[in-house]
């Protein structure tokens, strides 16, 4: 069932409704007594959409880009694998920017974000590369002493 809840000066009513427009869908996961217990909600308004939108991004985005940032600046060199791992992510991040959240988000947002993945992506192979490089230049060196 499909209902909406208008808000008509300071009264709240509930309408029911047949038809099915296109929205955003979230699932609250809400713990404690003084909330109404749901299952699901779907919003249409836009500025709401892109307000939850935005929130909802950003906190998958800052927590990425602060493990990014802390592998960057470190000095030790010695395994790719996190690197490799780190990318696989950034490119997760962003097919579900594209997927997910494109068609709700503001064009400029959604362009800024896009670029600032990017831009992760580049240092992360960069540090991939420079990493790859100073291990084979270890091998060589080990090769020539034998």
């Amino acid at each position: 069932m499909n209902y909406v809840v208008k808000k008509i000066r300071r009264k709240y009513l509930i309408n029911y409704m047949e038809y099915d427009l296109e929205g955003l869908v979230i699932h609250p996961k809400l713990k404690g007594d003084n909330y109404i217990k749901v299952k699901s909600a779907k919003f249409y308004d836009e500025e709401i959409i892109n307000r939850i939108v935005r929130t909802k991004f950003k906190r998958q985005f800052n927590n990425l880009t602060n493990v990014v940032f802390t592998y960057l600046s470190s000095d030790d060199e010695t395994d790719s694998g996190d690197y490799m791992i780190l990318l696989d992510e950034v490119a997760k991040l962003q097919a579900t920017l594209q997927i997910r959240y494109q068609r709700f988000m503001d064009n400029e947002a959604y362009s800024e974000y896009m670029d600032k993945l990017y831009f992760l992506g580049v240092n992360l192979k960069n540090k991939l590369a420079r990493i790859n490089l100073m291990d084979q230049i270890q091998n060589q060196m080990g090769g020539m002493t034998r």
